[in-house]
């Protein structure tokens, strides 16, 4: 009996090993293709990302590329227009030297042609401009006496209307007070604020600074609102010149 049990039991648990593997082993084949398949997709997706590495590592090297050929593209052109410049400055430049150059060339020519016009030949010019100068140097030295002269005539009058005065009967001008209005160093005449109802021609007048005396001069024209009065050198002072806005007293 016992001996029966356990055949029993062994065939039992063989049938059990069989209905096992049945139903397993499809299972089995099942997960077997399903791991190949997955093998065989992690080998393409590792494929994949390989090449779309290699891909992207192309295009930022051709981006790298293109940007490196940008930036020389512009220097090369920063360079191109800083030459352009240059030469259109340098262009400019001799075109206005041209300009010159031919401005003076027809100036010569045209003072050549009156030279040739006058008869005196090139050689003679550099004669004829020193003699020019000397004109010139003796014309200076002439004028220059000529001021002189006239200073000393300008003092000579003075002194005569001076002495004219002493004879003639002084001019009463009495409550005249007035302003220089203007000074004329070159003539050596003012023009004060005095009018016809108090200056009179031939009067003397005094001109004062605060309560310095810088002056006096003669009236020798008489005006509605002002006068015209002549400077007396012998009375002009060495520190102080009749300046316009001085004192004018009789």
């Amino acid at each position: 009996m016992l001996r029966l049990a356990l055949i029993f039991g062994l065939l039992a648990s063989i049938a059990g090993l069989v209905v096992s593997l049945v139903v397993t082993k499809p299972k089995v084949t099942e997960l077997a293709g399903e791991l190949g398949k997955t093998k065989s997709d992690l080998t393409a997706s590792e494929s994949a990302r390989l090449k779309s590495e290699a891909e992207a590592k192309a295009s930022r090297l051709v981006a790298e590329k293109a940007a490196k050929d940008l930036s020389e593209t512009k220097q090369d052109l920063e360079t191109a227009k800083t030459e352009e410049a240059k030469k259109s400055a340098l262009a400019e430049r001799l075109g206005n030297d041209l300009s010159k150059t031919t401005k003076e060339r027809n100036e010569a020519r045209e003072e050549l042609s009156r030279w040739e016009l006058t008869g005196i030949k090139p050689e003679q010019v550099s004669v004829l401009r020193g003699e020019v100068k000397k004109a010139n140097e003796l014309i200076a030295v002439v004028e220059s006496e000529k001021k002189v002269l006239s200073r000393k005539v300008d003092t000579l009058e003075s002194r005569l209307h001076r002495y004219e005065a002493d004879i003639e009967p002084p001019v009463e001008m009495p409550g005249l007070r007035a302003k220089v209005l203007a000074v004329d160093a070159k003539w050596n005449f003012i023009v004060i604020d005095a009018g016809s109802d108090v200056a009179k021609e031939n009067g003397v007048v005094l001109i004062r600074r605060e309560d310095k005396l810088v002056g006096k001069a003669r009236i020798v024209r008489v005006e509605a609102q002002r006068s015209f009065a002549n400077l007396l050198p012998e009375w002009q002072q060495a520190n102080y010149s009749v300046a316009e806005g001085d004192t004018v007293l009789y």
